[in-house]
């Protein structure tokens, strides 16, 4: 088996050289850098990493917590992370916790970790405080509810999303707009429905609370978004748009839609949130709020790892943009649909 000698003899360098190469750690010329990795290459050389993580008090294993492990939208910024984790020679564990499984948290704060990556902070709070979280351990947070000013935080900005979003079906002539998006208690904590009630008050439009359907946390399915739509349309509710707040809900409602005779959009306008790959191969495919989501899990691995090298300079608020993709599941309002 070859050893880091080995690896330092065949590149012509020292053992300390191809220690920072392994480490990424100190100044090492690019020339000798990819000598030192043909050599590991060529040599199929292993670094022992738990003696390295013993000699430098890392384990360079980041613990990443999510609220589920079937939501598509979590694991696409799970792939982001483990690209750049690995480009970096770190791996991570993933963790699906909530509040009803708070006492799995005892097992990922005993574990060896550099970090912490938690794409679900408000379903945290409920059973720690970040702070207290943060004083043991890095941790960078995901925030597309209320941001963290005082934590390391990647956050899309869902509010001016989701008004830009009701503002073009508002443009097509569309004036009774279904929403349907997850319950809270604070407004803040849900800026989706703050961006939709912005759209109608700029245009004018009266709020009718009998158009708005929340449903539990994490309950926000095909299942859910189907059901609301056939329970409006079963107690005989008008409206000529739906802006969902995720695609699965959309996907739902509108199954929904065709199976009491309507038909999208000529009959009703569809809007969703995330831009799954379900939105583009659904017919007719769905109009929504792109959020770039291995993009996301990228720059929270690089900033966790940031944190970890002790990088002063590194932003510790990171908005990622969002983009309204239009497709087939929206068109003009008819006057007559008024």
């Amino acid at each position: 088996m070859a050893t880091r000698r080995d690896v330092a003899r065949l590149a012509g360098v020292s053992p300390s050289t191809v220690s920072r190469v392994l480490n990424d750690n100190g100044y090492v010329a690019d020339d000798v850098r990819k000598r030192v990795r043909q050599a590991i290459q060529e040599l199929n050389y292993v670094p022992n990493r738990l003696a390295r993580s013993l000699r430098m008090q890392q384990s360079r294993q980041v613990a990443c917590i999510t609220p589920s492990i079937s939501n598509s939208f979590y694991l696409e910024i799970v792939a982001g992370i483990e690209e750049t984790a690995l480009a970096h020679d770190y791996t991570f564990s993933l963790y699906s916790l909530t509040y009803e499984k708070r006492e799995y948290l005892d097992v990922v704060l005993s574990g060896f970790y550099d970090g912490m990556i938690l794409l679900a902070p408000y379903e945290m709070e409920k059973i720690v405080p970040l702070s207290e979280l943060a004083g043991r351990l890095p941790v960078s947070l995901y925030c597309d509810r209320e941001r963290h000013p005082d934590l390391p935080h990647v956050y899309v900005d869902l509010r001016r999303a989701m008004r830009e979003c009701t503002e073009h079906l508002i443009s097509l002539g569309h004036r009774r707009i279904v929403f349907m998006g997850y319950q809270f208690s604070r407004p803040a904590q849900n800026p989706r429905y703050l961006g939709y009630q912005d759209a109608l008050e700029a245009n004018g439009i009266p709020l009718d609370e009998s158009l708005t359907r929340l449903f539990p946390d994490h309950q926000d399915t095909l299942t859910c978004g189907y059901q609301t739509v056939c329970d409006l349309l079963d107690r005989g509710r008008s409206f000529t748009a739906i802006c969902a707040t995720n695609d699965l809900i959309a996907v739902g409602a509108m199954r929904a839609l065709v199976e009491h005779g309507l038909r999208v959009p000529d009959d009703v306008s569809l809007t969703g949130v995330d831009d799954l790959e379900i939105a583009s191969l659904v017919t007719p495919t769905l109009s929504t709020i792109r959020i770039p989501k291995r993009q996301i899990g990228s720059v929270l691995m690089e900033q966790m790892l940031a944190q970890i090298h002790g990088d002063a300079a590194a932003p510790r608020a990171v908005e990622v943009s969002t983009t309204l993709v239009l497709r087939e599941s929206v068109k003009s309002c008819l006057p007559s649909e008024l």
